[in-house]
């Protein structure tokens, strides 16, 4: 399966967070703020409008189960960060997966306010957390815990860890739709 999401993010350092179940009024009633409030601006655009210290996320709300945080600054991971996470889970489920730096990728799994299982390759270990089985086997079937000559041709932790998360929760989005100008909320909205 090729992932959207790649397509949009690519091999740079990105961070994108999906929630279920709630629209795009109640994620950004969570991070503070609202549509109205808000500028909207092109992911290639951000930014340059926002600056590259500030700690900002994009919204894409395509209807459906999911909404999409964008950080505008990938190697952060603001929308992984538990303060931000935990907050945006309450009483539904959250998954992240963030490449920071070269040579990490993260996966975190949230529900109700709480992590349930996270994955880090730099520290190359299984994943950990009360749902860590779930999360490993989802991993699996990507490629992860293989020996290197029994992964998929071409394997790449980023990739395989956006596909994984994409097939086995049904994320989908429109790599179209995510030119389009989206909200984007900065740190200091959810600060106020």
């Amino acid at each position: 399966m090729a992932s959207a999401l790649f397509e949009v993010l690519g091999n740079e350092e990105f961070c994108v967070t999906a929630l279920r179940g709630l629209d795009e009024a109640e994620v950004l009633s969570r991070l503070g703020t609202t549509a109205s409030s808000v500028p909207y601006y092109r992911m290639e655009d951000v930014i340059s409008h926002v600056g590259f210290e500030s700690e900002a996320v994009q919204v894409h709300a395509p209807g459906g189960d999911w909404v999409y945080l964008f950080d505008a600054i990938g190697s952060q991971g603001w929308s992984q960060s538990a303060p931000v996470l935990l907050r945006l889970c309450r009483g539904t489920e959250a998954v992240s997966v963030c490449k920071i730096e070269s040579f990490s990728t993260k996966v975190v799994l949230a529900r109700d306010g709480v992590v349930i299982a996270e994955y880090d390759t730099w520290l190359d270990e299984r994943p950990s957390g009360p749902e860590a089985d779930g999360l490993e086997r989802i991993l699996t079937r990507a490629g992860f815990f293989l020996p290197p000559e029994d992964r998929p041709d071409g394997f790449r932790h980023p990739r395989a860890a956006l596909e994984a998360v994409e097939e086995e929760f049904g994320l989908r989005v429109d790599p179209a739709a995510l030119a389009e100008p989206l909200p984007t909320v900065t740190a200091p909205v959810l600060r106020g």
